[in-house]
């Protein structure tokens, strides 16, 4: 993931592959090891301190104006490539308290079995739903109104306090839509369509998708290919990214119709094996 994380880089800005591949090597055998109490007490704990140092860190918030940001307006790909591939190698690992969090969430929701057996814990996760998902859209407003330009007032320390409420209401929301995502399928039970199934085959090859849709946002915005991304409002780049969030769907239904898996999971499959 390292591997793949870097070249990434290359091509697209705010790279995360890097990142939970850097956890896995680094942190992954200490944290799969720990009780079920000593993980709630590290993810609080980690939680906090995201919270308080995370909003001074950079993070996809430098420009709350919705000025143009670094690499991402460069003409010339190969000088973006090599900033970006050099500043990987700093950001990948200082940003890795902020994605610990949400891997041990996660890990705590498969421990208590709540995704495995969804339908035994119906209650607890509409809970979770109801609770998470708008505590993650109210934590996001602050920052989205100031991006959006319709709030600019209280100085440093209104920017700040949107930052904190966003970034530590985003696990709630990603705990939230678990939840939901749970809650559906129960609800769907064995009716499985087209439609779902579609779905489901682009979550087995989130690997190969992510990167394909990184590949098709360079080809429509980057100002070296389709040059798109500087004249486009807020409804134009929502509507760019719904279109290739529906072809990366259709194309992960061509792929399961003839049992191919991702290339890139294929490749980590192949890698990861011990002979």
């Amino acid at each position: 993931m390292l591997i793949i994380g870097f070249i990434h880089a290359a091509l697209f800005f705010e790279d995360i592959i890097g990142v939970y591949g850097f956890i896995l090597l680094v942190f992954a055998p200490w944290l799969l090891h720990l009780s079920t109490r000593r993980m709630i007490v590290l993810t609080t704990f980690l939680l906090i301190v995201v919270g308080i140092i995370a909003p001074f860190m950079p993070r996809g918030y430098e420009t709350l104006d919705m000025a143009a940001a670094g690499t991402a307006v460069m003409v010339n790909p190969l000088e973006a490539s090599l900033i970006r591939m050099y500043e990987w190698i700093f950001y990948t690992p200082s940003l890795s308290y902020q994605y610990i969090p949400g891997m041990l969430i996660g890990i705590l929701l498969g421990r208590f079995g709540f995704l495995d057996n969804p339908e035994n814990h119906k209650k607890t996760l509409t809970k979770v739903a109801l609770i998470c998902l708008p505590l993650s859209i109210a934590g996001a407003l602050p920052i989205a109104l100031r991006s959006a330009l319709f709030w600019s007032g209280n100085g440093e320390v209104a920017e700040a306090a949107s930052k904190i409420f966003h970034i530590t209401t985003g696990y709630a929301g990603g705990a939230g839509w678990t939840a939901l995502i749970g809650l559906t399928v129960v609800r769907i039970g064995g009716n499985q369509g087209s439609i779902v199934r579609a779905i489901a085959a682009l979550g087995q090859r989130s690997l190969s998708f992510y990167l394909f849709q990184s590949v098709m946002f360079v080809l429509i915005l980057a100002p070296f290919a389709g040059g798109l991304g500087g004249h486009l409002g807020q409804l134009g780049s929502d509507l760019i990214a719904l279109f290739v969030w529906i072809l990366s769907v259709l194309l992960a239904a061509l792929l399961a119709g003839k049992s191919m898996r991702g290339p890139f999971e294929s490749f980590l499959r192949r890698k990861s094996t011990v002979s």
